[in-house]
Protein backbone atom coordinates (compact mmCIF):
# COMPACT_ATOMS: atom_id res chain seq x y z
CA UNK A 1 0.00 0.00 0.00
CA UNK A 2 1.40 3.41 -0.98
CA UNK A 3 1.03 6.63 1.00
CA UNK A 4 -1.89 7.69 -1.22
CA UNK A 5 -3.81 4.39 -0.95
CA UNK A 6 -6.88 4.45 1.28
CA UNK A 7 -6.59 2.51 4.58
CA UNK A 8 -7.91 -1.04 4.55
CA UNK A 9 -11.40 -1.46 6.03
CA UNK A 10 -11.21 -2.31 9.74
CA UNK A 11 -12.70 -5.81 9.36
CA UNK A 12 -10.06 -6.66 6.74
CA UNK A 13 -7.29 -5.29 8.97
CA UNK A 14 -8.52 -7.51 11.80
CA UNK A 15 -8.65 -10.53 9.47
CA UNK A 16 -5.03 -9.88 8.48
CA UNK A 17 -3.99 -9.55 12.12
CA UNK A 18 -5.88 -12.70 13.06
CA UNK A 19 -4.33 -14.66 10.18
CA UNK A 20 -0.87 -13.77 11.49
CA UNK A 21 -1.63 -15.64 14.72
CA UNK A 22 -2.45 -18.93 13.01
CA UNK A 23 -3.94 -21.47 15.41
CA UNK A 24 -3.40 -18.97 18.25
CA UNK A 25 -6.01 -16.63 16.68
CA UNK A 26 -8.42 -17.36 19.54
CA UNK A 27 -6.55 -14.60 21.39
CA UNK A 28 -7.73 -12.10 18.79
CA UNK A 29 -11.24 -13.57 18.95
CA UNK A 30 -11.45 -13.11 22.72
CA UNK A 31 -10.35 -9.49 22.45
CA UNK A 32 -12.81 -8.82 19.63
CA UNK A 33 -15.79 -10.30 21.46
CA UNK A 34 -15.00 -8.21 24.57
CA UNK A 35 -14.95 -5.02 22.50
CA UNK A 36 -18.15 -5.97 20.69
CA UNK A 37 -20.27 -6.80 23.76
CA UNK A 38 -21.27 -3.19 24.44
CA UNK A 39 -19.01 -2.58 27.45
CA UNK A 40 -16.38 0.16 27.35
CA UNK A 41 -13.00 -1.33 28.26
CA UNK A 42 -9.46 0.01 28.57
CA UNK A 43 -6.41 -1.74 27.19
CA UNK A 44 -5.55 -2.68 30.77
CA UNK A 45 -8.98 -4.27 31.26
CA UNK A 46 -8.62 -6.38 28.12
CA UNK A 47 -5.10 -7.51 29.06
CA UNK A 48 -6.37 -8.65 32.46
CA UNK A 49 -9.45 -10.42 31.09
CA UNK A 50 -7.72 -12.27 28.25
CA UNK A 51 -4.22 -12.94 29.59
CA UNK A 52 -2.83 -11.52 26.33
CA UNK A 53 0.13 -9.15 26.20
CA UNK A 54 -0.40 -5.41 25.98
CA UNK A 55 1.42 -5.34 22.63
CA UNK A 56 -1.12 -7.69 21.03
CA UNK A 57 -4.12 -5.98 22.64
CA UNK A 58 -2.93 -2.60 21.38
CA UNK A 59 -2.51 -4.08 17.89
CA UNK A 60 -6.19 -5.15 17.93
CA UNK A 61 -7.26 -1.70 19.14
CA UNK A 62 -5.31 -0.10 16.28
CA UNK A 63 -6.88 -2.41 13.69
CA UNK A 64 -10.35 -1.63 15.02
CA UNK A 65 -9.71 2.07 15.52
CA UNK A 66 -12.00 3.43 12.74
CA UNK A 67 -14.95 1.62 14.32
CA UNK A 68 -14.20 2.28 17.99
CA UNK A 69 -15.99 4.78 20.19
CA UNK A 70 -14.82 6.05 23.57
CA UNK A 71 -16.15 6.82 27.02
CA UNK A 72 -13.45 8.12 29.33
CA UNK A 73 -10.45 5.80 28.96
CA UNK A 74 -12.62 2.91 27.80
CA UNK A 75 -13.36 1.95 24.20
CA UNK A 76 -15.69 -0.43 22.34
CA UNK A 77 -16.82 -1.23 18.83
CA UNK A 78 -19.65 1.18 18.02
CA UNK A 79 -22.92 -0.69 17.96
CA UNK A 80 -23.67 0.28 14.33
CA UNK A 81 -20.43 -1.42 13.25
CA UNK A 82 -20.77 -4.62 15.27
CA UNK A 83 -22.63 -6.50 12.47
CA UNK A 84 -19.64 -5.91 10.16
CA UNK A 85 -17.61 -8.30 12.34
CA UNK A 86 -19.95 -11.26 12.00
CA UNK A 87 -17.72 -14.12 10.92
CA UNK A 88 -14.51 -12.17 11.62
CA UNK A 89 -14.19 -13.40 15.18
CA UNK A 90 -14.64 -17.09 15.97
CA UNK A 91 -17.68 -18.38 17.86
CA UNK A 92 -17.80 -18.51 21.67
CA UNK A 93 -14.32 -17.05 21.92
CA UNK A 94 -14.96 -15.39 25.26
CA UNK A 95 -15.92 -18.55 27.14
CA UNK A 96 -13.81 -18.81 30.28
CA UNK A 97 -12.06 -22.12 30.82
CA UNK A 98 -11.44 -22.47 34.53
CA UNK A 99 -9.05 -24.94 36.06
CA UNK A 100 -9.93 -26.90 39.24
CA UNK A 101 -7.59 -24.77 41.36
CA UNK A 102 -9.47 -21.60 40.42
CA UNK A 103 -12.72 -23.28 41.38
CA UNK A 104 -11.24 -24.42 44.71
CA UNK A 105 -10.12 -20.87 45.50
CA UNK A 106 -13.50 -19.37 44.61
CA UNK A 107 -15.36 -21.73 46.93
CA UNK A 108 -14.05 -19.83 49.94
CA UNK A 109 -15.10 -16.16 49.64
CA UNK A 110 -14.05 -15.47 53.23
CA UNK A 111 -10.50 -16.57 52.46
CA UNK A 112 -10.49 -14.47 49.28
CA UNK A 113 -11.61 -11.43 51.27
CA UNK A 114 -8.94 -12.05 53.92
CA UNK A 115 -6.25 -12.41 51.25
CA UNK A 116 -7.42 -9.26 49.51
CA UNK A 117 -7.13 -7.36 52.78
CA UNK A 118 -3.59 -8.62 53.38
CA UNK A 119 -2.50 -7.68 49.86
CA UNK A 120 -4.02 -4.20 50.27
CA UNK A 121 -2.15 -3.69 53.57
CA UNK A 122 1.21 -4.99 52.31
CA UNK A 123 4.10 -2.65 51.44
CA UNK A 124 3.89 -1.29 47.88
CA UNK A 125 5.84 -3.06 45.12
CA UNK A 126 9.47 -2.12 44.46
CA UNK A 127 10.07 -1.64 40.75
CA UNK A 128 13.83 -2.22 41.08
CA UNK A 129 13.04 -5.69 42.50
CA UNK A 130 10.61 -6.51 39.65
CA UNK A 131 7.67 -6.69 42.06
CA UNK A 132 4.28 -7.23 40.41
CA UNK A 133 1.61 -8.37 42.90
CA UNK A 134 -0.41 -11.49 42.23
CA UNK A 135 -4.17 -11.39 42.70
CA UNK A 136 -5.72 -12.75 45.88
CA UNK A 137 -7.31 -15.55 43.84
CA UNK A 138 -3.89 -16.54 42.49
CA UNK A 139 -2.31 -16.66 45.96
CA UNK A 140 -5.09 -18.94 47.19
CA UNK A 141 -4.83 -21.10 44.04
CA UNK A 142 -1.16 -21.61 44.83
CA UNK A 143 -2.02 -22.48 48.41
CA UNK A 144 -4.70 -24.97 47.38
CA UNK A 145 -2.35 -26.54 44.84
CA UNK A 146 0.25 -27.10 47.57
CA UNK A 147 -2.11 -28.12 50.37
CA UNK A 148 -4.25 -30.44 48.24
CA UNK A 149 -1.47 -31.79 46.05
CA UNK A 150 1.06 -32.60 48.80
CA UNK A 151 0.92 -33.84 52.39
CA UNK A 152 2.22 -30.77 54.23
CA UNK A 153 1.53 -31.98 57.78
CA UNK A 154 4.73 -31.31 59.71
CA UNK A 155 6.41 -30.10 56.52
CA UNK A 156 8.68 -27.14 55.90
CA UNK A 157 7.90 -24.96 52.86
CA UNK A 158 10.44 -22.41 51.63
CA UNK A 159 9.39 -19.29 49.73
CA UNK A 160 12.36 -17.97 47.78
CA UNK A 161 11.18 -14.38 47.64
CA UNK A 162 7.59 -13.65 48.65
CA UNK A 163 6.33 -10.26 47.52
CA UNK A 164 3.01 -12.01 46.67
CA UNK A 165 2.45 -13.15 50.31
CA UNK A 166 2.21 -16.81 49.32
CA UNK A 167 3.54 -17.75 52.78
CA UNK A 168 0.52 -16.12 54.41
CA UNK A 169 -1.80 -17.54 51.76
CA UNK A 170 -0.96 -21.08 52.85
CA UNK A 171 -2.40 -20.32 56.28
CA UNK A 172 -5.31 -18.22 55.01
CA UNK A 173 -6.29 -21.32 53.01
CA UNK A 174 -6.30 -23.43 56.18
CA UNK A 175 -2.68 -24.56 56.55
CA UNK A 176 -1.79 -28.02 57.85
CA UNK A 177 -0.89 -29.47 61.26
CA UNK A 178 2.70 -28.61 62.08
CA UNK A 179 3.26 -26.67 58.85
CA UNK A 180 6.22 -24.27 58.93
CA UNK A 181 6.91 -21.74 56.18
CA UNK A 182 10.16 -19.83 55.79
CA UNK A 183 10.70 -16.77 53.62
CA UNK A 184 14.03 -15.55 52.24
CA UNK A 185 13.75 -12.04 50.82
CA UNK A 186 15.78 -8.85 50.47
CA UNK A 187 12.90 -6.43 51.15
CA UNK A 188 12.99 -5.46 54.85
CA UNK A 189 9.53 -3.82 54.70
CA UNK A 190 8.03 -7.04 53.37
CA UNK A 191 9.78 -9.18 55.97
CA UNK A 192 8.47 -7.01 58.79
CA UNK A 193 4.94 -7.15 57.35
CA UNK A 194 4.98 -10.94 56.96
CA UNK A 195 6.47 -11.47 60.42
CA UNK A 196 4.02 -9.10 62.11
CA UNK A 197 0.91 -10.49 60.41
CA UNK A 198 1.92 -14.10 60.99
CA UNK A 199 2.81 -13.52 64.67
CA UNK A 200 -0.50 -11.76 65.24
CA UNK A 201 -2.39 -14.82 63.98
CA UNK A 202 -0.16 -17.53 65.43
CA UNK A 203 1.05 -18.75 62.03
CA UNK A 204 4.51 -20.33 61.85
CA UNK A 205 6.13 -18.08 59.24
CA UNK A 206 9.84 -17.38 59.75
CA UNK A 207 11.47 -14.52 57.88
CA UNK A 208 15.12 -14.40 56.81
CA UNK A 209 16.85 -11.38 55.29
CA UNK A 210 18.76 -12.51 52.22
CA UNK A 211 20.19 -11.09 49.04
CA UNK A 212 19.83 -14.33 47.14
CA UNK A 213 22.61 -13.38 44.74
CA UNK A 214 24.94 -13.77 47.73
CA UNK A 215 23.55 -17.00 49.12
CA UNK A 216 20.75 -18.76 50.95
CA UNK A 217 20.81 -18.30 54.74
CA UNK A 218 22.61 -21.20 56.41
CA UNK A 219 19.58 -22.04 58.58
CA UNK A 220 17.53 -22.73 55.44
CA UNK A 221 19.93 -25.02 53.61
CA UNK A 222 18.87 -28.68 53.34
CA UNK A 223 15.80 -27.94 55.45
CA UNK A 224 12.57 -28.02 53.41
CA UNK A 225 10.39 -30.42 51.45
CA UNK A 226 8.72 -27.96 49.07
CA UNK A 227 9.88 -24.70 47.45
CA UNK A 228 7.82 -21.93 45.90
CA UNK A 229 9.31 -19.04 43.92
CA UNK A 230 8.06 -16.26 41.66
CA UNK A 231 11.42 -14.74 40.66
CA UNK A 232 12.53 -11.92 38.38
CA UNK A 233 11.60 -13.05 34.87
CA UNK A 234 15.11 -12.97 33.41
CA UNK A 235 17.13 -16.12 32.66
CA UNK A 236 19.60 -15.32 35.44
CA UNK A 237 16.83 -14.41 37.87
CA UNK A 238 14.87 -17.62 37.32
CA UNK A 239 18.01 -19.77 37.30
CA UNK A 240 19.35 -18.28 40.51
CA UNK A 241 16.11 -18.36 42.52
CA UNK A 242 15.45 -21.96 41.52
CA UNK A 243 19.05 -22.92 42.38
CA UNK A 244 18.69 -21.30 45.81
CA UNK A 245 15.44 -23.17 46.34
CA UNK A 246 17.17 -26.42 45.48
CA UNK A 247 19.86 -25.60 48.05
CA UNK A 248 17.04 -25.41 50.59
CA UNK A 249 15.56 -28.81 49.69
CA UNK A 250 16.20 -31.54 52.24
CA UNK A 251 14.42 -34.27 50.28
CA UNK A 252 15.72 -34.43 46.72
CA UNK A 253 13.89 -37.69 46.10
CA UNK A 254 10.36 -36.50 46.80
CA UNK A 255 10.68 -32.71 47.03
CA UNK A 256 9.40 -30.27 44.42
CA UNK A 257 10.12 -26.74 43.28
CA UNK A 258 7.09 -24.73 42.14
CA UNK A 259 8.01 -21.89 39.80
CA UNK A 260 5.82 -19.07 38.48
CA UNK A 261 7.07 -17.79 35.13
CA UNK A 262 5.51 -16.21 32.06
CA UNK A 263 6.39 -14.58 28.75
CA UNK A 264 4.46 -12.76 26.04
CA UNK A 265 2.64 -14.95 23.54
CA UNK A 266 4.68 -13.45 20.68
CA UNK A 267 8.02 -13.82 22.50
CA UNK A 268 8.76 -17.56 22.74
CA UNK A 269 12.50 -16.81 22.54
CA UNK A 270 12.28 -15.30 26.03
CA UNK A 271 10.65 -18.46 27.34
CA UNK A 272 13.28 -20.58 25.66
CA UNK A 273 16.09 -18.52 27.23
CA UNK A 274 14.66 -19.13 30.70
CA UNK A 275 14.16 -22.84 30.07
CA UNK A 276 17.76 -23.06 28.84
CA UNK A 277 18.85 -21.43 32.11
CA UNK A 278 17.05 -24.23 33.97
CA UNK A 279 18.52 -27.03 31.84
CA UNK A 280 21.87 -27.22 33.70
CA UNK A 281 19.96 -28.00 36.91
CA UNK A 282 18.82 -31.38 35.51
CA UNK A 283 15.20 -30.95 36.62
CA UNK A 284 12.28 -32.98 35.35
CA UNK A 285 9.31 -30.88 34.22
CA UNK A 286 6.55 -32.77 35.99
CA UNK A 287 3.88 -30.27 34.93
CA UNK A 288 3.42 -26.84 33.37
CA UNK A 289 0.03 -25.23 33.99
CA UNK A 290 -0.45 -22.28 31.58
CA UNK A 291 -2.22 -19.16 32.81
CA UNK A 292 -2.23 -20.37 36.42
CA UNK A 293 -0.99 -17.07 37.91
CA UNK A 294 -2.66 -13.68 37.38
CA UNK A 295 -1.15 -10.32 38.34
CA UNK A 296 -2.09 -6.70 38.86
CA UNK A 297 0.32 -5.37 36.23
CA UNK A 298 2.91 -7.25 34.14
CA UNK A 299 1.01 -6.33 30.98
CA UNK A 300 3.96 -7.24 28.77
CA UNK A 301 3.18 -10.88 29.55
CA UNK A 302 -0.59 -10.48 29.59
CA UNK A 303 -0.63 -10.18 33.41
CA UNK A 304 -0.39 -13.96 33.55
CA UNK A 305 2.20 -16.69 34.10
CA UNK A 306 2.36 -20.45 34.11
CA UNK A 307 3.04 -22.65 37.13
CA UNK A 308 5.93 -25.06 36.60
CA UNK A 309 6.25 -28.15 38.80
CA UNK A 310 9.93 -29.12 38.82
CA UNK A 311 11.30 -32.34 40.26
CA UNK A 312 14.97 -32.97 41.09
CA UNK A 313 16.93 -35.86 39.64
CA UNK A 314 20.08 -37.52 40.94
CA UNK A 315 22.27 -34.90 39.25
CA UNK A 316 20.33 -31.89 40.50
CA UNK A 317 21.94 -31.32 43.92
CA UNK A 318 25.48 -31.04 42.53
CA UNK A 319 24.26 -28.91 39.62
CA UNK A 320 22.46 -26.53 41.99
CA UNK A 321 25.60 -26.07 44.08
CA UNK A 322 27.62 -25.23 40.97
CA UNK A 323 24.97 -22.85 39.61
CA UNK A 324 24.57 -21.05 42.93
CA UNK A 325 28.30 -20.30 43.05
CA UNK A 326 27.72 -17.68 40.33
CA UNK A 327 26.49 -14.51 42.12
CA UNK A 328 24.64 -13.15 39.03
CA UNK A 329 24.77 -9.54 40.24
CA UNK A 330 22.48 -8.29 37.44
CA UNK A 331 19.23 -10.22 37.14
CA UNK A 332 16.39 -7.68 37.37
CA UNK A 333 14.80 -5.63 34.59
CA UNK A 334 14.91 -2.26 36.41
CA UNK A 335 17.34 -0.23 38.48
CA UNK A 336 20.97 -0.61 39.47
CA UNK A 337 20.72 -4.41 39.57
CA UNK A 338 19.18 -4.76 36.11
CA UNK A 339 20.69 -6.76 33.30
CA UNK A 340 21.13 -3.51 31.32
CA UNK A 341 22.84 -1.58 34.11
CA UNK A 342 26.10 -3.50 34.00
CA UNK A 343 28.54 -3.90 36.88
CA UNK A 344 30.77 -0.85 37.26
CA UNK A 345 34.14 -1.23 38.94
CA UNK A 346 35.87 1.33 41.13
CA UNK A 347 38.43 3.27 39.17
CA UNK A 348 41.95 3.58 40.53
CA UNK A 349 41.49 7.17 41.72
CA UNK A 350 38.33 6.29 43.68
CA UNK A 351 39.97 3.21 45.21
CA UNK A 352 43.01 5.22 46.28
CA UNK A 353 40.75 7.78 47.95
CA UNK A 354 38.94 5.04 49.87
CA UNK A 355 42.24 3.57 51.06
CA UNK A 356 43.45 7.01 52.08
CA UNK A 357 40.33 7.87 54.10
CA UNK A 358 40.06 4.44 55.74
CA UNK A 359 43.70 4.23 56.75
CA UNK A 360 45.39 1.01 57.74
CA UNK A 361 48.15 -0.97 56.07
CA UNK A 362 47.16 -3.54 53.42
CA UNK A 363 43.50 -3.89 54.39
CA UNK A 364 41.28 -6.82 53.52
CA UNK A 365 39.39 -5.97 50.32
CA UNK A 366 35.94 -7.53 50.11
CA UNK A 367 33.82 -7.73 46.97
CA UNK A 368 34.42 -7.34 43.25
CA UNK A 369 35.41 -4.17 41.47
CA UNK A 370 38.64 -3.31 43.29
CA UNK A 371 41.36 -2.25 40.81
CA UNK A 372 44.17 -4.72 40.27
CA UNK A 373 46.69 -2.23 41.69
CA UNK A 374 44.83 -1.82 45.01
CA UNK A 375 46.97 -3.33 47.77
CA UNK A 376 45.40 -5.86 50.10
CA UNK A 377 44.15 -9.44 50.45
CA UNK A 378 40.85 -10.12 48.70
CA UNK A 379 37.74 -12.16 49.37
CA UNK A 380 34.42 -12.40 47.44
CA UNK A 381 31.44 -10.70 49.07
CA UNK A 382 29.45 -13.96 48.89
CA UNK A 383 32.07 -15.88 50.91
CA UNK A 384 32.47 -13.00 53.35
CA UNK A 385 28.77 -12.96 54.25
CA UNK A 386 28.31 -16.74 54.24
CA UNK A 387 30.67 -17.73 57.05
CA UNK A 388 33.37 -16.39 59.39
CA UNK A 389 36.65 -15.65 57.66
CA UNK A 390 39.24 -18.44 57.69
CA UNK A 391 42.10 -17.89 60.12
CA UNK A 392 44.54 -16.80 57.41
CA UNK A 393 42.23 -13.85 56.57
CA UNK A 394 41.46 -12.79 60.15
CA UNK A 395 43.26 -10.14 62.13
CA UNK A 396 43.13 -7.31 59.59
CA UNK A 397 42.90 -3.94 61.28
CA UNK A 398 40.79 -2.56 58.43
CA UNK A 399 38.23 -4.29 56.21
CA UNK A 400 37.01 -2.43 53.12
CA UNK A 401 33.84 -3.75 51.51
CA UNK A 402 32.74 -2.78 48.01
CA UNK A 403 28.95 -2.92 47.74
CA UNK A 404 28.82 -0.79 44.59
CA UNK A 405 26.69 -0.70 42.55
CA UNK A 406 23.98 -3.20 43.48
CA UNK A 407 24.65 -4.63 46.95
CA UNK A 408 24.00 -1.61 49.21
CA UNK A 409 21.02 -3.35 50.79
CA UNK A 410 23.52 -5.63 52.57
CA UNK A 411 25.43 -2.77 54.22
CA UNK A 412 24.38 -3.46 57.81
CA UNK A 413 25.01 -7.18 57.44
CA UNK A 414 28.39 -6.59 55.87
CA UNK A 415 29.31 -4.47 58.87
CA UNK A 416 28.24 -7.26 61.25
CA UNK A 417 30.19 -9.84 59.26
CA UNK A 418 33.42 -7.80 59.27
CA UNK A 419 34.35 -8.28 62.95
CA UNK A 420 37.29 -5.88 62.56
CA UNK A 421 38.51 -2.79 64.42
CA UNK A 422 37.79 -0.54 61.42
CA UNK A 423 35.43 -1.02 58.49
CA UNK A 424 34.74 0.96 55.32
CA UNK A 425 31.70 0.40 53.11
CA UNK A 426 31.58 1.67 49.52
CA UNK A 427 28.11 1.91 47.97
CA UNK A 428 25.84 4.03 45.82
CA UNK A 429 25.24 7.60 46.92
CA UNK A 430 21.45 7.16 46.79
CA UNK A 431 21.02 4.12 49.03
CA UNK A 432 17.92 4.58 51.24
CA UNK A 433 19.95 4.55 54.47
CA UNK A 434 22.00 7.51 53.20
CA UNK A 435 19.35 9.73 51.66
CA UNK A 436 18.16 11.55 54.77
CA UNK A 437 18.72 11.97 58.51
CA UNK A 438 16.09 9.36 59.39
CA UNK A 439 17.75 6.71 57.22
CA UNK A 440 21.16 7.52 58.66
CA UNK A 441 19.88 7.29 62.24
CA UNK A 442 18.33 3.93 61.44
CA UNK A 443 21.62 2.65 60.04
CA UNK A 444 23.53 3.81 63.13
CA UNK A 445 21.05 1.87 65.28
CA UNK A 446 21.59 -1.28 63.21
CA UNK A 447 25.37 -0.86 63.44
CA UNK A 448 25.38 -0.50 67.21
CA UNK A 449 26.34 -1.50 69.75
CA UNK A 450 29.05 -3.42 67.88
CA UNK A 451 30.18 -0.40 65.85
CA UNK A 452 30.21 3.38 65.98
CA UNK A 453 29.55 4.92 62.58
CA UNK A 454 32.06 7.75 62.39
CA UNK A 455 31.50 9.22 58.95
CA UNK A 456 28.85 8.98 56.23
CA UNK A 457 30.52 10.57 53.21
CA UNK A 458 28.16 11.10 50.29
CA UNK A 459 29.78 11.96 46.97
CA UNK A 460 33.01 10.35 48.19
CA UNK A 461 35.27 8.91 46.80
CA UNK A 462 33.60 10.23 43.62
CA UNK A 463 30.20 11.54 42.50
CA UNK A 464 27.54 8.84 42.69
CA UNK A 465 29.39 6.90 45.40
CA UNK A 466 29.43 7.03 49.18
CA UNK A 467 31.85 5.85 51.84
CA UNK A 468 30.75 4.76 55.32
CA UNK A 469 33.49 4.52 57.95
CA UNK A 470 32.89 2.71 61.24
CA UNK A 471 34.98 1.66 64.23
CA UNK A 472 34.43 -1.18 66.65
CA UNK A 473 32.71 0.02 69.81
CA UNK A 474 35.13 -0.91 72.58
CA UNK A 475 33.14 0.91 75.27
CA UNK A 476 29.49 -0.19 75.20
CA UNK A 477 27.17 2.03 77.22
CA UNK A 478 26.00 -0.58 79.72
CA UNK A 479 25.95 -4.28 80.56
CA UNK A 480 23.21 -5.15 78.05
CA UNK A 481 25.13 -3.45 75.25
CA UNK A 482 28.27 -5.38 76.23
CA UNK A 483 26.37 -8.64 75.69
CA UNK A 484 24.96 -7.38 72.38
CA UNK A 485 28.41 -6.28 71.23
CA UNK A 486 29.73 -9.75 72.12
CA UNK A 487 26.97 -11.26 69.97
CA UNK A 488 27.65 -8.84 67.10
CA UNK A 489 31.27 -10.03 67.01
CA UNK A 490 29.96 -13.56 66.41
CA UNK A 491 27.27 -12.64 63.89
CA UNK A 492 27.60 -15.83 61.82
CA UNK A 493 26.97 -18.12 64.77
CA UNK A 494 23.70 -19.12 66.36
CA UNK A 495 22.06 -16.30 68.27
CA UNK A 496 21.31 -18.56 71.24
CA UNK A 497 24.96 -19.58 71.57
CA UNK A 498 26.27 -16.02 71.32
CA UNK A 499 23.71 -14.79 73.83
CA UNK A 500 24.57 -17.52 76.32
CA UNK A 501 28.32 -17.00 76.05
CA UNK A 502 27.86 -13.23 76.16
CA UNK A 503 26.07 -13.49 79.52
CA UNK A 504 28.82 -15.75 80.86
CA UNK A 505 31.53 -13.34 79.63
CA UNK A 506 29.73 -10.38 81.19
CA UNK A 507 29.58 -12.15 84.54
CA UNK A 508 33.27 -12.99 84.30
CA UNK A 509 34.22 -9.31 83.83
CA UNK A 510 32.34 -8.64 87.06
CA UNK A 511 34.40 -11.24 88.88
CA UNK A 512 31.46 -13.62 89.15
CA UNK A 513 30.46 -16.89 87.48
CA UNK A 514 27.46 -18.02 85.52
CA UNK A 515 27.03 -21.59 84.33
CA UNK A 516 25.78 -22.50 80.86
CA UNK A 517 22.65 -23.99 82.38
CA UNK A 518 21.94 -20.80 84.33
CA UNK A 519 22.49 -18.69 81.22
CA UNK A 520 20.14 -20.90 79.19
CA UNK A 521 17.42 -20.54 81.83
CA UNK A 522 17.76 -16.75 81.76
CA UNK A 523 17.45 -16.78 77.98
CA UNK A 524 14.42 -19.10 78.02
CA UNK A 525 12.65 -16.70 80.37
CA UNK A 526 13.61 -13.53 78.49
CA UNK A 527 13.14 -14.66 74.87
CA UNK A 528 9.72 -13.75 73.48
CA UNK A 529 10.77 -15.31 70.16
CA UNK A 530 12.53 -18.61 70.91
CA UNK A 531 12.56 -19.37 67.16
CA UNK A 532 15.29 -16.72 66.81
CA UNK A 533 17.79 -18.65 68.93
CA UNK A 534 18.73 -21.03 66.10
CA UNK A 535 19.19 -18.17 63.64
CA UNK A 536 22.22 -15.94 63.01
CA UNK A 537 22.43 -12.16 63.21
CA UNK A 538 23.58 -11.78 59.60
CA UNK A 539 20.27 -13.29 58.39
CA UNK A 540 17.95 -11.61 60.89
CA UNK A 541 15.49 -9.01 59.50
CA UNK A 542 16.22 -5.52 60.79
CA UNK A 543 13.00 -5.19 62.79
CA UNK A 544 13.85 -8.34 64.75
CA UNK A 545 17.21 -6.92 65.84
CA UNK A 546 15.25 -4.48 68.02
CA UNK A 547 13.18 -7.35 69.44
CA UNK A 548 16.36 -9.27 70.21
CA UNK A 549 17.96 -6.23 71.86
CA UNK A 550 14.98 -5.84 74.18
CA UNK A 551 15.08 -9.51 75.16
CA UNK A 552 18.82 -9.44 75.80
CA UNK A 553 18.38 -6.43 78.07
CA UNK A 554 15.67 -8.29 79.96
CA UNK A 555 18.00 -11.25 80.52
CA UNK A 556 20.77 -8.98 81.84
CA UNK A 557 18.37 -7.27 84.21
CA UNK A 558 17.37 -10.71 85.54
CA UNK A 559 20.94 -11.64 86.52
CA UNK A 560 21.12 -12.35 90.26
CA UNK A 561 22.82 -9.71 92.42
Amino acid sequence: MTQDDPPRPAPDAVRDLRAGFGIDARRIDRIGHLLADGTFRTVEDVVSLTGTSRRTVEAVFRALDPHLESSGDGRRIAQRHVPEYDGVFGDAATAEITDPWTERARRDPAALAAMDALIAAAPPPVQALDHVPATAETVLKRARFMLDGFDLRGAHVLCVGDHDLTSLGLFVAGGADGLRVSVADIDERLLEFLDTEAARRGWDVRCHAADLRLGLPAALRDSCQLVFTDPPYTPDGVGLFVARGLQGLQDHRNGRVLLAYGFGEQQPALGLAVQKALNPLHLAYEAMLPGFNRYVGAQAIGSTAALYVLRPTKRTAAAARAAADDPRAAMYTHGAQSVEAGADALDETAAERVLELAGGDRPLLVGDGWPAKAAGRRVPLRDFLAAPLPRNLQGHGTVLINLYPGFGGSAARALLAANAPRVGLVCRNDEPFLRDAEGQRGFRRLAGPGYRVERLLRGTPSPGLALVLAERNDEPADAAERVLAYMDARAHGKIGNGWREGLIALRKTEGRTLTKAEARRLIETAADRPDLLERSLVDLPAHLLAVLGRDVRRSVEALPD
